[in-house]
């Protein structure tokens, strides 16, 4: 049996760039060609800088943009070309953990309440309730914080609602899209833990997407590094960070924060250089794996 639930086949999302007169002037590649896999039970880390194509392709995945051209499976079974039944019954093992923890959760509902909900399209309301209360504690909540509303949690509450909401209904996979970023950096990997910890004992697949490198090594089995909408490198965690092949990963990489000052004024320095200079990518048609499962894209 194969071990891979999601696979991309040479996908593309082109958006047309109109002028005044509704001309079309130029065309924004947000996903080009890209193709990749995501094993059951692994969290894939998925990179770049704002613009790269990271959440188009993700929201692509879960059919939230409508893609131009290729083929997406999950468990082998396409979500481009199935009936409108089929993909219904597939997107329902799909969840997504959105960004903003306060504008992804309806501000009138409580936080037992959001839960509940899509539960209540599965189970009776008893059984629905005892589910919902379950999760709530299970993500750090006490039953007297189950009657209040999103207004009165801080923002990691906020986004513990949200990953709750996501995992209630046992999906096998979901897109965490950049859950972490609009959160205090002490709250942040008391989050990532729980997801760690979510995964383990539900057994999950997520894709990652973040811009935060050291979250997205701590949290990934494997890392795929995308530069405008290409997908240039992809790898074991380990190996993007110890032996970087593209020359926009190692970009990355250089812009880490660096804890001595002297060689983060000097990697800064560095950093600024390089992105003076546009890392040609038009001539990249080839990937090559150049150790196991350590993927690049190179020119022919």
């Amino acid at each position: 049996m194969s071990n891979e639930l999601i696979r991309v086949e040479n996908i593309k999302r082109y958006f047309p760039v109109k002028n005044n007169f509704g001309q079309v002037k130029t065309v924004v590649k947000a996903v080009d060609n890209v193709s990749l896999t995501i094993k059951k039970g692994e969290t894939l880390g998925l990179v770049g800088e704002s613009g790269s194509g990271k959440t188009t392709l993700g929201r692509s995945i879960l059919q939230l943009e409508t893609i131009d051209e290729g083929q997406i499976y999950f468990k082998d079974q396409s979500l481009i070309t199935s009936s409108k039944e089929e993909k219904k019954q597939l997107l329902k093992e799909m969840q997504i953990i959105f960004q903003d923890p306060y504008s992804s959760l309806n501000p009138r509902m409580t936080a037992l309440d959001l839960v509940l909900e899509p539960l209540l399209l599965q189970f009776s309301k008893t059984e629905a309730l005892e589910k919902a209360k379950a999760i709530l504690t299970k993500v750090g909540f006490t039953e007297e914080m189950f009657s209040k509303y999103p207004k009165e949690f801080s923002g990691g509450q906020r986004q513990r609602i949200g990953i709750a909401r996501a995992v209630v209904v046992k999906p096998e996979f979901i897109l965490c899209d950049e859950p972490i970023s609009a959160l205090d950096v002490s709250i942040q990997a008391q989050v990532i833990n729980l997801l760690v910890d979510l995964q383990k004992e539900l057994g999950l697949t997520y894709l990652f997407i973040s811009h935060d490198l050291s979250m997205v090594r701590y949290i990934s089995d494997r890392i795929a590094v995308m530069y405008l909408g290409k997908l240039v490198e992809l790898g074991p965690a380990e190996k993007i960070f110890s032996e970087p092949q593209h020359a926009y990963t190692k970009r990355l990489l250089q812009a880490i924060p660096i804890a001595d000052p002297k060689k983060a004024r000097a990697a800064q320095a560095e950093n600024e250089m390089n992105h003076l200079e546009e890392i040609d990518t038009s001539n990249q048609t080839e990937w090559v794996e150049i150790s196991p499962e350590h993927f690049v894209l190179k020119e022919r």
